[in-house]
This record gives C-alpha cells, sequence and structure tokens, in this order.
C-alpha cells in the first residue's frame, strides 16, 4: 500500500473517544478499531477510571459521516503477576480493548499485524491530538467582552474542542524495539488466567501530544503493530543545580498489539 491508501485507511478506522460521567467530559483520546464489529484498541489510561465513576459513558466518533457509538470495556486495566520477587507490584499493561454496546457490521477496520518490527520500519501513527485545533479564532468570532458570554467561555471553547474532529497523521521510524515476554497470571477483575505473550515497547522518531493516546501505528503493509501510549520526555536541567524538569523529547512511545489482543480471542 501507498502513504496515501494508508491514510485513507486510517482515517475510516480511528476514532475520538470521549469518557464522560453523567454527560460531563472526564477525558479524551484516540482509539483504533481492530474488527468489522468495531472492536477497538486504545490506552488504558484513556479510559482507566471507568469503573471509578458514577454514570460511565464511552462514546466514539470519527471523520466524515462516521456515527457516534457507545462502547464499553472489554478489557482494561490488565496487569501481570509474572512471579519474580524482584518486582514488588503486578506488572500493568497501558492498553485495553472496547467494545461497542450494539452489535456493528461491516465496519472499516486495521488489519493486525503478525510481527514485531525491529529498528528502522518505517511507519505512520494518527491520532486526535490537542496540537490541532479547530480552525475558529474564538477571540474574533464570538464578543468575549459580553459578560453573559464570557462567563460561558471555558464551555464553548471545550464544547469546540471535543467535538471537533480533527485528527492527524504522521510518518516517522521505528528508532528502537525492545521486546517483551511476559509469561504470568493475568490478574484482571472478572478474568484471572495464565498468559503468554511476545510483545514489544517500539520508541518512534515523531513526537506525538495529548490526545493521540490510543491511536495507530501501521507499516507500510497497513498493518497494525501497535498503539500509541506516550510521548517521549527527557530530564532539562537548569542554571539551578539539582533543578530540573521534564520536557519532550521529540518521540513516541508505543506498545504492540500482542500485549491485548490475546483477550480479543
Amino acid at each position: 500500500m501507498d502513504k496515501i491508501d494508508i491514510c485513507k485507511k486510517i482515517k475510516q478506522s480511528t476514532r475520538k473517544i470521549i469518557l464522560l460521567d453523567k454527560e460531563q467530559v472526564i477525558c479524551g483520546g484516540t482509539g483504533t478499531v481492530v474488527s468489522n464489529r468495531g472492536t477497538m484498541l486504545t490506552a488504558n489510561h484513556v479510559v482507566n477510571c471507568y469503573s471509578k465513576l458514577s454514570h460511565p459513558k464511552i462514546i466514539a466518533y470519527g471523520m466524515g459521516n462516521i456515527p457516534i457509538v457507545e462502547y464499553k470495556p472489554k478489557l482494561l486495566n490488565v496487569s501481570f503477576d509474572i512471579g519474580m520477587p524482584e518486582f514488588v507490584k503486578p506488572l500493568i499493561i497501558d492498553l485495553a480493548i472496547l467494545e461497542p454496546i450494539k452489535t456493528l457490521n461491516g465496519i472499516s477496520y486495521i488489519e493486525l499485524g503478525n510481527e514485531i518490527v525491529p529498528e528502522g520500519t518505517d511507519v505512520i501513527m494518527a491520532g486526535f491530538p490537542d496540537e490541532i485545533l479547530p480552525p475558529l479564532n474564538f477571540d474574533r468570532i464570538l464578543n468575549f467582552d459580553n459578560p453573559e458570554l464570557n462567563k460561558n467561555r471555558f464551555k464553548i471553547e471545550e464544547f469546540f474542542k471535543v467535538h471537533m474532529c480533527l485528527i492527524m497523521i504522521k510518518s516517522g521510524m521505528i528508532g528502537g524495539t525492545q521486546k517483551i515476554n511476559i509469561s504470568g497470571r493475568c490478574e484482571v477483575p472478572g478474568l484471572a488466567k495464565s498468559v503468554k505473550v511476545k510483545g514489544a515497547t517500539y520508541w518512534i522518531d515523531n513526537a506525538s501530544n495529548n490526545g493521540a493516546s490510543g491511536g495507530p501505528v501501521v507499516d507500510f503493509s497497513g498493518k497494525l503493530i501497535g498503539i500509541i501510549c506516550e510521548k517521549g520526555l527527557t530530564d532539562q536541567e537548569q542554571e539551578v543545580p539539582g533543578l530540573n524538569f521534564k520536557v519532550p523529547s521529540g518521540a513516541t512511545m508505543a506498545l504492540s498489539h500482542n500485549l491485548i489482543t490475546w483477550g480479543l480471542k
């Protein structure tokens, strides 16, 4: 597949995810459709507080005429007890599986790749990051000098931020592959089983931003190799000794879908 065809497939198969509680927006991110029934993968931290909310609701929608669909978690907050005394806590996997509340059929999706890819693999990744702003300048379009309008300014801007579905697709290269082999007991409420998984952490030489978490990382055959989980950070030292803080490094970390897609079976 060429880049244009891959980007078309990504746009058809990537969703903006919103987690609500009593219709109030809690957080958002991206989801990747991986079956024609609408099953999605996302980063676990996008929806990990679902079970703690009083009236949780996950909605997903996409570009163009893709309708809004309500989802529920199928596999969430996955952790493994790998039976090693050196690990004082279970190993948490930042991936989750979501299923549509109502049955869907014939949905466009990204096919799963089977191989762990090496450094040097060219990839395309996508998401709905906050770096892409609505094509509107609120200060010019709306008169916020009006006290009543200004009082609701935050709500108005949040409405456009949430409901404007603006995807960013980027190209990159796998600059680092760290293989992860897990053989342990999965510790999830309602599901306890022994699992053997071969996966990887991928570092991509292009940056992602908040909102892109859960988005797809696709190779040039058009197959999904991973899910965006976090942007790379690095220490930035200051002139004051001992004072430093984290700044974006220009890289993205993704986890191979293998670490969660055993739960699709």
